[in-house]
């Protein structure tokens, strides 16, 4: 294979046997689609067409390969790539003489996202979005790249159209070779599906604290985070830090116990401080590019936001930081002002572009900041703050700043306030409509999570509301789930792994509280819980070795590899989130023994990851990690449930079901644990 995407290399004779023409624009077939990605390129002169069945069988009839194209709305280098190429005729004329050319909403299918993102991870070693795939004619991938300019701009990557006519010439005079490497592909895809198994007995509690040394040894202590440049928010590998922190092995470990901490406060105190975050609006951007967490990615995320108001509410419980109240209220604000749909839910993500600029909405010259402070502590903000881009087109994203002596905090609220006023008068982002269930699941336990942490109980009602919401609107029927609600009404033709585990995970954790705030018995929550959870025993399971696909028995458009998926990405595996449904059902839900099983069969997945990698599944070792401290039910007559849900707040989150009953009493993973003295709260009892 060679390396089609280096400049200048392996042209050899190939030739461009197409001519610029002009197009009599047509609507492909994207302009009958739902999403509003594929919608965006249904007027281009690239034959689109979706995935599915009929693109494939064109492909097969005429001996032509695929491009395959992933991406979604917010994505700034995915509407680049559509701008500079496949709004071009020339290119379009090269695209559709050589390939059949589909193109992907990410977020509709996830499963094929994911199969080929890691496909072109086994190629290049690196993806990202736009992702592109070349395929078979059957589908299976034998290459693949991301972001690929028209023109060579010096920076070593070849120019679509060249990439294009050598990928075509060849397929047209060594075809053999391109199959064969799919056909590696497709070995190594399938193998990776249970590649990390392990015996479950093999499993112990020391793997949870190794794992979180691992994790904290990754940590930059500087900035924060747990990588280089790019930086990523990680979730997931907070929450599990903070989780374990709870256990009595780390209390025994008081070096492990402070260097968590420190991770903890470092990196959400930089997040919360530096340019990742819009601190007059609220919301945090996808990603930075820097290692200061200064020059982000604009595209904000539903799902981003949902994760981290999670963590930043746990951690406030441990740490008390008046900064991650102030975060939690203002994306929580944020996404009422700014993704609230007027026929209920909210919309997946704004995107990076405002009025054709990338992070044109959020960025300012030093002249617009004088003119909105005042030219003295307008230079005085831009001094602050670090400039984006060239020295003679500089521009600055606010901020905020931690323990400055010369700005207090009232005063950079007063600043913020005044940006924020300004602001409001640019042309908006716009939003991507699709209602995602992933999101809305995410924001509901996000919602708990919160209502818990600042007291504030019509969080936890939104929350109730949210997942009533969900199983009246995404329900096909009582055995079917739709992963997406569109604009105009319709819903997508599936749903998969991690739309019914976060749905479940979800229900579990309003459990928690639900009989506290008056939202009516946990068995309610628990039952629909369990339902669904069937439901994902029947669709997904694997019968014949661990763990979960993505992807339904029965899809009717299905990926050429059907994946399971461990690792953790910008959301949390659907096997990983499995792990705490699976556990609290053990302790809660109707059919205990059965789900008890499933967990033990589940948890060897992680004796191997939980070692090599365990930054990549810090959703399981939560739920692990939860599992082994052990679930905590509280049971006691109304006014005894409500005084202890009322003292949550002050101590450090673990996982606790309150449920109102004519006798007191206390469980620890379903086992009778007695409870000294008469007091009428038994929270502080859990953290002796």
């Amino acid at each position: 294979m060679g390396n089609y995407a280096q400049s200048g290399s392996g042209l050899g004779s190939v030739q461009y046997f197409v001519i610029s023409i002009s197009f009599l624009l047509m609507p492909n077939q994207l302009s009958e689609q739902h999403s509003p990605y594929l919608k965006s390129h249904g007027d281009q002169p690239v034959n689109w067409m979706p995935w599915g069945l009929e693109a494939l069988a064109i492909a097969q009839k005429e001996d032509k390969p695929i491009l395959l194209s992933i991406g979604y709305s917010s994505c700034h280098w995915c509407n680049r790539m559509s701008e500079e190429n496949y709004q071009d005729s020339f290119v379009a004329s090269i695209m559709n003489r050589h390939f059949i050319c589909i193109k992907v909403d990410r977020e509709e299918r996830p499963d094929i996202d994911q199969m080929f993102m890691e496909a072109v991870r086994m190629f290049n070693q690196s993806a990202g979005w736009p992702l592109h795939a070349f395929c078979m004619p059957d589908g299976t991938p034998f290459w693949g790249g991301t972001f690929f300019p028209k023109e060579d701009t010096g920076q070593g990557i070849a120019p679509w159209p060249q990439v294009l006519m050598r990928i075509a010439e060849h397929y047209r005079k060594a075809k053999h070779e391109l199959a064969e490497n799919a056909k590696h592909a497709t070995a190594n895809l399938e193998n990776s599906n249970h590649a990390n198994l392990a015996n479950p007995a093999d499993w112990t509690r020391l793997h949870l604290l190794n794992a979180a040394e691992k994790i904290c040894s990754l940590h930059d202590d500087e900035h924060g985070g747990f990588t280089p440049a790019p930086k990523f928010t990680s979730p997931m590998k907070i929450d599990f830090l903070l989780a374990i922190a709870e256990a009595e092995a780390i209390r025994r470990r008081p070096a492990l116990d402070s260097r968590i901490a420190q991770c903890v406060n470092t990196t959400l105190e930089n997040m919360a401080h530096r340019a990742i975050y819009d601190p007059l609006e609220g919301g945090f951007f996808r990603y930075a590019l820097d290692s200061e967490w200064n020059s982000p990615h604009f595209e904000k995320m539903l799902s981003d936001n949902a994760l981290l108001v999670t963590t930043f509410s746990k951690a406030f419980r441990k740490f008390k930081n008046p900064a991650y109240q102030r975060i939690v209220s203002q994306i929580l604000s944020w996404k009422e002002n700014n993704l609230l749909q007027e026929d209920g839910g909210y919309s997946c993500s704004l995107s990076a572009h405002a009025d054709g600029v990338e992070g044109g909405y959020y960025l300012w010259t030093l002249e617009e900041l004088c003119e909105s402070l005042g030219q003295s502590q307008g230079e005085q903000f831009a001094q602050r703050l670090s400039p984006i881009g060239a020295s003679k087109n500089e521009a600055y994203l606010p901020r905020r700043f931690i323990n400055d002596s010369e700005w207090s905090e009232r005063h950079q609220d007063e600043i913020c306030k005044i940006l924020a006023e300004t602001r409001k008068q640019r042309p908006c982002p716009q939003p991507d409509t699709k209602r995602l269930l992933t999101d809305h699941a995410l924001l509901a336990r996000a919602l708990v999570d919160a209502g818990i942490a600042f007291s504030e109980p019509d969080w936890i009602h939104r929350a109730a509301g949210i997942l009533e919401w969900i199983e009246k609107k995404f329900t096909k029927n009582e055995k079917q789930l739709a992963g997406i609600l569109f604009t105009d009404g319709a819903l997508s033709e599936s749903a998969y792994l991690e739309d019914y585990a976060f749905l479940a995970e979800a229900l579990l954790s309003l459990t928690t509280v639900s009989e506290a705030f008056g939202l009516g018995n946990a068995e309610k929550w628990i039952k629909s819980a369990e339902k669904w959870t069937d439901l994902i025993v029947t669709k997904f399971k694997d019968v014949q070795i661990a763990g979960y696909y993505t992807s339904p028995s029965d899809h009717p458009h299905p990926a050429p590899v059907r994946k399971k998926f461990w690792f953790d990405n910008a959301l949390p595996a659907g096997n990983s989130s499995l792990m705490r449904v699976f556990h609290t059902l053990s302790i809660l839900g109707k059919n205990r023994q059965r789900w008890e099983k499933e967990y033990q069969e589940a948890i060897g997945a992680y004796v191997k990851a939980s070692k090599q990698s365990p930054d990549a599944v810090g959703h399981a070792l939560t739920a692990i990690t939860e599992a082994e401290t052990g679930i905590v039910s509280i049971r006691g007559d109304q006014s005894f449930i409500e005084a202890n849900a009322s003292s949550f707040s002050a101590y450090p989150h673990r996982p606790v079901f309150l449920h109102v009953g004519e006798e007191k009493s206390l469980q620890i993973n379903g086992n009778q644990t007695e409870v000294s003295g008469a007091s009428e709260d038994w929270i502080p009892f859990l953290y002796k």
